[in-house]
């Protein structure tokens, strides 16, 4: 059997993108290196894969608009410092040099989300760049919000 040679191949990553990968890749028990390697693999196995037929369009969510408005100015450090402990829809993940608030069983770190939240980012839209649960957004939402701050379109949401 041949032996495998090896090439260094570099990729620029944001240093948010490195730990998301990081600690993705800690979830499974692998390096960062061996969840690069798997992550080309599986691609390389998705295009070697006849086409599927498209999915039909998933129903179109209602636009629930920007995060609520305004929001205190202050909110997002008030947000950062809650017992995140407390609510079960996130969950504390390490890469193995910190750890890092994500969305249950997603890939959304909870800072990123929350700062989209605070630059005004429609809900639609950071469900579906994150994929994240509308439902699952709603909750952290209503655990982030003080309950006197909750509008009508946060209100909509928990419905």
């Amino acid at each position: 059997m041949p032996k495998s040679e090896k090439h260094p191949i570099q990729i620029r990553l944001s240093d948010a993108d490195r730990r998301r990968i990081k600690s993705l890749a800690a979830k499974q028990g692998l390096t960062l290196q061996d969840a690069v390697v798997e992550a080309f693999a599986a691609w390389a196995e998705k295009l070697r894969s006849p086409a599927r037929s498209p999915q039909p369009n998933p129903p179109a969510l209602p636009d629930f608009g920007p995060s609520p408005s305004p929001l205190p100015p202050d909110w997002l450090k008030q947000a950062r410092q809650l017992d995140w402990t407390k609510c079960p829809e996130v969950e504390r993940v390490t890469d193995g040099e910190g750890l890092y608030w994500m969305l249950r069983d997603s890939d959304a770190p909870l800072s990123v989300v929350l700062r989209a939240i605070a630059d005004g980012i429609p809900v639609t839209e950071i469900t579906e760049v994150y994929d994240v649960d509308l439902l699952q957004l709603a909750k952290v939402l209503e655990f982030a919000l003080p309950l006197g701050k909750l509008t009508t379109e946060n209100r909509e949401l928990e419905n």
